[in-house]
């Protein structure tokens, strides 16, 4: 049976981080033909499919699919090592994907990716919505950032706690046709019940005026914007909503102590000494944007 060559499985790589026939011509300047033709005589030498399509047209990796591409990628990662050892430094390339409640990714993250595009131009950075409940450990993102101690993964799972995101009670500066004092506090469904800020906000409203708002929410990102939209307080994170002039920062006669919660972020122990995953990672830690 002809041996797989790097040529080959570097195919295989690129339609596993593209996730599409097109996606992956363009990360090899190749034609898409030329890519499924390559993909079917890997599949015709492994004697089996290495891809399925869902309803989306996405290509997923079949089981041995994903552990060719995993080896490809460690065959990539000596490949720079060696470039690295004789002055070729080769500039990284790809797609990291990372998952993380919606908060996080569009109030903290999206907006200073720009900095680590320019450490990385050549890294591609996926945001996915912790909505998807996207796994780690079935490999369908690289990383994760969660609020609160992980319990996913078990062994599989590498969790680091790289910050700590500080709470307080901010309302709209503008929503003047209802009194501070006599604005409701936007509560969270009780299938939120769970989430620390959905507690803080009940025992503050108890402590205070006892209103809450009929529109009842889910997460912290519909709690942003609908405070913004209607007269009535809620437990934000400091060090957006203090940035916000629209919004202001009131201090509840009864306080409670350590309104924080912990950011960790989570990878699979096989993403250790991949590249282009340690590279988002260390920017991650070194960037400070969790506090």
């Amino acid at each position: 049976m002809q041996q797989l060559i790097w040529d080959d499985l570097r195919v295989l790589l690129a339609l596993a981080r593209a996730e599409s026939l097109a996606g992956a011509s363009d990360l090899l300047s190749l034609d898409a033909t030329t890519v499924s033709r390559r993909i079917k005589a890997i599949e015709k030498r492994a004697g089996e499919a290495l891809i399925n399509r869902d309803r989306s047209g996405r290509s997923q990796l079949t089981q041995i699919g994903q552990k060719l591409a995993d080896r490809a990628e460690q065959m990539e990662q000596h490949a720079h090592a060696a470039d690295a050892l004789i002055g070729n430094d080769t500039p990284l390339s790809g797609t990291v994907r990372l998952t993380a409640v919606p908060f996080l990714l569009n109030r903290l993250l999206a907006p200073r990716l720009t900095e680590f595009s320019r450490l990385q131009p050549g890294l591609n950075v996926s945001l996915i919505p912790d909505s998807q409940n996207l796994s780690l450990t079935r490999r369908e993102v690289d990383l994760a950032l969660r609020f609160g101690e992980p319990r996913e993964g078990g062994s599989a799972v590498l969790a680091q706690k790289i910050g700590r995101v500080t709470f307080s009670v901010f309302t709209a500066k503008d929503a003047m046709e209802v009194a501070v004092e006599d604005r409701p506090w936007l509560v969270y469904d009780p299938v939120a019940g769970h989430l620390p800020q959905a507690a803080w906000t009940e025992t503050l409203a108890r402590q205070t005026n006892g209103l809450r708002s009929q529109l009842l929410i889910h997460d912290l990102e519909t709690a942003f914007e609908t405070v913004l939209a209607i007269p009535a307080c809620a437990v934000l994170p400091v060090t957006v909503a203090r940035r916000d002039r629209r919004l202001i920062e009131l201090t509840p006669q009864s306080k409670i102590p350590d309104m924080a919660r912990d950011v960790w972020l989570l990878r699979h122990t096989d993403m250790r000494g991949i590249e282009r995953v340690d590279a988002i990672t260390s920017w991650l830690i070194e960037a400070d944007l969790f506090r």
